[in-house]
């Protein structure tokens, strides 16, 4: 094709090939001008849809005109070849550009700020790009952004007929092409991926995609596979934490918008972005930096700004900075400005503000009223044996913190309205001191503490468990009093995060439908009528504030919502207002994933929050371990994940995946692949049926939860098999199919499979968990906790008979060996990373030799209702899970923004003066 002529075109270089048509360098000979030609390929030529769509190109570039777009200058045939006449764009892709690492940020604004506006100008004219990307953005030497190839561009009216994803250029062009398809998936919103019908927002999808990558120098959603790219647009977060530490705020709130997996839920015009770009350059320029320094309390005591307290890594005395000489008549807050700590403080290094999950999981700053004082809770950095947490006073207008007596082993710090006394929770007790310390006051006995609220009538609203609902105890002391019952019926399991309403008539809280709810939902209930009702879905940790609103974080950003205090009704769509706020939502585990935010916001107008975002998930590994503890990997991939069951012909591994959706995998280990079964609702706790055909599996949605199963492959549609008011876990099965035992809350039962027939087996006053029945059917190993702590035991199935006690000193999850010689056990207290075997006699009379230690392995998976291990074929290997806790990084700051109000208004009015 090089050197050849299309009509007066002559060619001269080929520039690349998309979905559409290869693209050449020509020379228009007539007008003595350089252009870019665009062939359609031969093989297509006689594919009449895919003419039309080169023809509809045409005719829909030739409606824009805009700076920020490659211009068409026709549309020719040459010898039955059809081609384009375009812009010859010089420069480089954005593609290209990236592969050097990220954009600097005044850059990445000025190209972004240039896509939207090209994007704006089509979308004013009705069309969609569909398949923006930085392979489709060129910027020219002298720095113009020219956004290309609206190839796959549709006008909005018409989306009528749904989209097909299988027929999409991104997802069959030259499918041997992985790094070209990767490059276009990695940019499919999500209803792109589903094959639904699309408008503007997936342009904005799209733009949100650019941005992080420009800022970061990394895809925000990438797979080594087309399969794993979609699944993690569909299912995944970017990693926020990539973002520079110099991201301005309005950017971080830009792209948390663009990345809404809801359309709904999306900025809805790309306009608002280039507002936000335009605002937020113009602003970064008016600031004028000179070099003279102010002490820290003349910093506080002017105006507004933003600053932030260096707590934790390091010790508790803050450095100066520096201040534009200009008056800032308003408030801007958009990048918090960092300040790194100074000296040590009376011999009293300040340390880490939160240390562990256990810590990091509950709020763990206070804020006064009127914003003289934060309250936060921190241990030493590097603490020993004798050292403990407590809490700490830091007064805004001065330097330093100091620990506050009587707060020894304290966390969760809430202050009283009057901010006289902290409230805090420490051994097993909720307790009260004064906020200069002193001899704390017992209030009452709480095992563990999921969020307290000092209200106005001197009662403290507090949840005292993972799974129970609100209690009020007054603050002088005294017997709790239980204000709420999770309703099961509407799939509640836990009321926490109590925040008092100024009125003293209601209180906000989060509803967790499940231990693990990744997408809780605020409520408001009435003190007089213990009733509530839920006011918003995936939001959580809600806190009224003086402006009108309620502020609440959903997936560790902070929003804003209008709300109606007299009519305790929202009024408003929920705004973005802090992107990036550390909330522990991901990280599994109930006593852990509390869905609590550290943020903590004054009645005078400043807010105090740590950044994190949603605290990270731990992200599993399955591995096989011999029987002298030896570990290796059985797949590369890791994900939230338990429970693995082995097929029965050794060639797949069912289990649950856990985090936002618990649904049934399976993963063939020949291929390297894994596919999902269950698409809705809970699913779970999987077991195969002896000749492999089938998996059974429990499953709970709108609160009923039942045992089904269906076809391994998932050829065909789920079946139930139970009808419980009470969660069914399914344990094992007999060797020839019919029978499964199955736990039910805390007692063991059998399911005729034949005749659906559920009986008891084992329901005394005792747990009795994990059955599992012999080889040869003829024996069931279970634990009981008959004697006072969980043992494993055997009797005969069916019976009758007695019981043999096989562990010694606890022991849960029984395995048999594959021959039936031996059972195995795991250990009883955490970390359940010690293995045991027992050697048994089965024929005739049982016998049972003293419990052997295999091997202890740390990190092995955690306990779970039901058996999370399994045995391979030859017997000589385990299958388990290696926990893999992603640990967050230690937060190093707290920031403090002064005035806040003023900048939540502007980001979300409440029509109110």
């Amino acid at each position: 094709m090089i050197g050849t002529s299309l009509s007066h075109y002559r060619i001269t270089e080929k520039l690349g090939q998309g979905g559409m048509g290869e693209v050449y360098r020509a020379e228009d000979t007539n007008l003595s001008r350089q252009v870019a030609i665009k062939v359609l390929p031969d093989e297509f030529a006689h594919d009449a849809e895919r003419l039309a769509r080169f023809e509809r190109e045409a005719k829909l570039l030739a409606s824009l005109n805009h700076p920020n777009i490659a211009a068409i200058h026709g549309l020719e045939e040459h010898e039955g070849k059809r081609f384009l006449v375009l812009e010859l764009v010089e420069g480089q892709t954005l593609s290209e550009r990236l592969k050097k690492g990220r954009i600097p940020l005044d850059e990445t604004l000025d190209i972004c700020r240039q896509i939207t506006e090209g994007l704006e100008a089509a979308h004013e004219k009705g069309i969609i790009h569909r398949d923006l990307k930085p392979a489709n953005v060129k910027v020219t030497p002298e720095g113009k952004v020219k956004i290309l190839d609206f190839g796959l561009a549709k006008a909005f009216y018409e989306q009528a007929a749904p989209a097909d994803a299988s027929k999409s250029p991104t997802l069959t062009e030259q499918m041997t092409a992985p790094g070209v398809i990767l490059g276009t998936a990695a940019y499919m919103s999500p209803e792109q991926a589903r094959g639904k019908p699309v408008d503007k927002r997936a342009d904005i999808w799209a733009f949100g995609c650019v941005l992080y990558e420009c800022l970061t120098g990394k895809r925000a959603f990438q797979g080594d596979t087309i399969t794993e790219t979609v699944a993690a647009i569909l299912k995944n977060e970017p990693d926020w934490t990539l973002l520079p530490v110099d991201t301005p705020l309005f950017v971080r709130v830009v792209l948390r918008q663009c990345l809404q997996k809801d359309p709904s839920l999306r900025l809805h015009d790309i306009a608002d972005a280039r507002v936000e770009m335009r605002e937020g350059l113009s602003e970064s320029a008016e600031v004028i930096p000179v070099a003279r320094r102010f002490p820290l309390g003349w910093v506080l005591s002017t105006g507004a700004a933003t600053l932030v307290i260096g707590i934790l890594i390091g010790p508790a005395v803050i450095k100066y900075f520096r201040l534009a000489t200009s008056q800032i008549s308003q408030p801007v807050v958009r990048s918090p400005v960092r300040l790194e700590s100074g000296h040590r403080l009376d011999g009293w290094r300040v340390p880490p503000l939160f240390v562990g999950f256990d810590h990091l999981t509950r709020t763990a700053m206070a804020i006064s009223s009127d914003g003289r004082f934060i309250v936060y809770s921190a241990v030493k950095e590097n603490p020993g044996p004798q050292d403990k947490e407590r809490l700490y006073l830091c007064r805004t207008d001065q330097l330093g913190s100091k620990p506050i007596a009587g707060t020894e082993g304290g966390i969760s710090p809430f202050l009283s309205t009057d901010d006289r006394w902290v409230g805090f929770w420490a051994e097993g007790k909720l307790m009260k001191v004064a906020i200069d310390g002193g001899v704390p006051v017992v209030l009452c006995n709480v095992d563990r503490l999921f969020g307290a609220s000092w209200g106005f009538d001197n009662s403290i609203i507090f949840a005292p468990d993972a799974t129970s609902g609100l209690f009020r105890v007054s603050a002088e002391s005294g017997e709790p009093e239980a204000l709420t019952t999770p309703d099961k019926a509407k799939e509640e399991v836990s009321h926490r995060l109590p925040h008092c309403l100024p009125d003293g008539k209601c209180t906000l809280f989060t509803i967790m439908r499940e231990p693990f709810d990744l997408q809780p939902r605020i409520a408001v209930l009435d003190l007089k009528t213990r009733k509530w009702r839920v006011l918003m879905g995936d939001a959580a940790d809600a806190r009224y504030v003086p402006t009108g609103h309620l502020v609440f974080l959903r997936q560790g950003t902070l929003m804003a919502v209008p709300f109606d205090l007299e009519k305790n009704e929202v009024t408003g769509q929920p705004t973005p207002a802090i992107a990036n706020v550390m909330q522990a939502l991901n990280i599994g585990g109930a006593p852990w994933n509390t869905a609590a935010g550290q943020f903590s916001i004054s009645n005078s107008g400043w807010l105090a929050y740590a950044e994190g975002g949603a605290l990270p998930d731990r992200q599993n590994s399955l591995i096989w371990v011999d029987h002298q503890g030896r570990a290796e990997p059985v797949a590369s991939f890791k994900a939230p994940l338990s429970a693995p069951r082995l097929s029965p012909d050794g060639q797949r591994i069912a289990y649950t995946a856990e985090g936002r959706e618990y649904q049934v995998w399976v993963y063939d280990l020949n291929r390297g692949t894994a596919s999902r079964l269950t698409d809705e609702g809970k699913a779970g706790y999987v077991t195969w049926i002896p000749d492999g055909k089938r998996v059974i599996f429990d499953w709970m949605k709108s609160g009923q939860p039942n045992l089904f199963w269906m076809p391994a492959d998932g050829s065909s549609a789920w079946e139930r098999l139970t009808t419980s008011e009470y969660e069914q876990r399914p344990g094992s099965l007999t060797p020839d199919g019919t029978t499964l035992a199955l736990v039910e809350v805390a007692d063991i039962l059998l399911l005729d499979l034949r005749s659906r027939r559920v009986t008891p087996f084992l329901n005394s006053q005792a747990e009795e968990l994990y059955p599992v029945f012999s080889p040869d059917g003829h024996w069931m190993a279970y634990t009981s906790d008959e004697s006072g702590r969980h043992e494993v035991y055997v009797r005969p199935f069916p019976g009758p008979g007695g019981k043999w006690l096989i562990s010694h000193e606890g022991g849960l999850e029984p395995l048999w060996a594959r021959n039936g010689k031996q059972l195995f056990y795991r250990s009883l207290d955490p970390p359940w990373s010690q293995v045991w075997a027992v050697d048994v006699r089965t024929d005739g009379n049982f016998s049972a030799s003293k419990p052997c230690l295999l091997f202890n392995v740390p990190g092995l998976g955690g306990r779970s209702p039901i058996r999370t291990w399994d045995l391979s074929l030859d017997g000589q290997r385990f299958l388990m899970v290696k926990m893999e806790e992603a640990k967050p990084t230690p937060v190093t700051e707290m920031i403090l923004v002064q005035n806040w109000f003023e900048e939540l208004k502007r980001l979300c009015p409440t029509g109110k003066n």
